[in-house]
């Protein structure tokens, strides 16, 4: 599992620029030798599958997962709608991913860039500005800041690693340590291990 080092969305009302924004980051991450992954979200209920085409029918009779793979792409169609978290865990799965851009953000996790006069939403650093390279700074700043934390904190649902950005690690790291720091016998937490498994 790779450590996906930043998350940022991305929301406003439409023509504001999103969309030419992370295509600017896109190449100015690539170019520095980043892999970026992007998600878009909408609440428009649009697919991107064509009717008559054979992944269509594919659905029509009941598939809840569709895949077609050519000489140049793998594309995976699943008929369900998934929240943001489900959607990066899948990315994290599918490869290795350093930076992921997402537009139409709304998920209170991760941290936001607002465009034009759309009302803000939870996480939001800052309303766009028209200064591209700010927000690149931005983007290379958490990546500097997250590779200086990543060994710091590790966490397993099942088994399975789960990727965390910023907010939740500083979140877990900051709610643990204070509940730690109430304990008899606790002077200074440095480091905590904590596992447990739930009873059904």
């Amino acid at each position: 599992m790779t450590f996906v080092l930043a998350v940022l969305g991305f929301y406003g009302y439409s023509n504001t620029g999103k969309t030419t924004v992370i295509e600017y980051l896109i190449k100015e991450l690539t170019n520095r030798g980043f892999k970026v992954a992007t998600v878009k979200i909408t609440d428009k209920p649009i697919s991107i599958d064509k009717e008559g085409k054979d992944t269509w029918k594919f659905a029509q009779k009941g598939a809840k997962i569709i895949a077609m793979s050519t000489p140049v792409e793998t594309s995976y169609i699943l008929k369900q709608k998934e929240d943001l978290p489900s959607i990066l865990n899948r990315i994290y799965d599918l490869g290795d991913v350093d930076v992921v851009l997402v537009e139409g953000a709304r998920d209170p996790s991760i941290q936001k860039i607002r465009f034009g006069d759309a009302p803000i939403r939870k996480n939001t650093v800052f309303t766009y500005d028209g200064n591209n390279e700010k927000i690149l700074d931005f983007i290379l700043a958490t990546v500097k800041e997250e590779r200086h934390m990543k060994d710091f904190i590790e966490l397993k649902v099942n088994g399975k690693k789960i990727p965390l950005s910023k907010f939740p690690k500083d979140f877990i790291m900051q709610t643990i340590a204070g509940m730690v720091k109430s304990l008899r016998g606790v002077e200074e937490v440095k480091e905590v291990e904590l596992h447990f498994k739930i009873e059904n």
